[in-house]
């Protein structure tokens, strides 16, 4: 026994747009004002420098020593390294590579207290090479597995100044406040 299909009829069916350029007349309007309204923030970003450039770099280094300032973030404190050596070690002797050179602020407080950290001896440290090495903004960051975010944004704070502010209009030189500005992290270095 085979069914009858009843045979509808196809009708055409208009497609009502206006309820979709309404929502499109208002978002338009509303994007504009959130781009008029939001704030933008530059950041310096540097691209790597490439081996055509080597001739030019062997030239720069024969006339200065880079001073390749590392800090380790560790869970008693920060170690502080330039020019290969680790700050407080007596040059020809290995440094106990376990030791901080600026211990915690607070010591025994949990990793939770973010102001166990001693950022003022970081920055008061990182002012110190920055009198002598004016013209170096770079920094790299490291930190134990352990380490809270936090800890790790409070010293990169700390490492490019407290009272800086690189929000300068475009053509100006960067404040002598800021210290040491462009960080680079690194993931398990010591």
């Amino acid at each position: 026994m085979a069914r009858k299909r009843k045979k509808m009829e196809e009708a055409e069916v208009e497609a009502n747009l206006i309820p979709v350029m309404n929502v499109m007349f208002l978002l338009i309007p509303a994007l504009l004002l959130a781009m008029e309204v939001a704030r933008f923030a530059a950041v310096n970003v540097t691209p790597p420098k490439f081996a055509a450039q080597a001739d030019q770099k062997k030239e720069k280094e024969d006339k200065e020593k880079p001073l390749n300032l590392k800090v380790f973030i560790m869970d008693d404190g920060y170690r502080v390294s330039a020019q290969g050596q680790q700050e407080g070690a007596e040059a020809g002797k290995s440094a106990d590579s376990n030791k901080p050179t600026i211990t915690l602020a607070k010591p025994g407080a949990p990793i939770t207290d973010f102001d166990r950290y001693n950022y003022a001896a970081l920055e008061a440290k990182a002012k110190e090479y920055k009198d002598k090495y004016g013209h170096e903004t770079v920094v790299t960051i490291s930190a134990e597995n352990s380490i809270p975010m936090q800890v790790l944004i409070n010293t990169m704070d700390a490492l490019r100044g407290s009272e800086c502010s690189l929000l300068v209009p475009e053509g100006e030189d960067i404040p002598a406040e800021c210290y040491f500005w462009q960080a680079i992290v690194e993931a398990g270095a010591g």
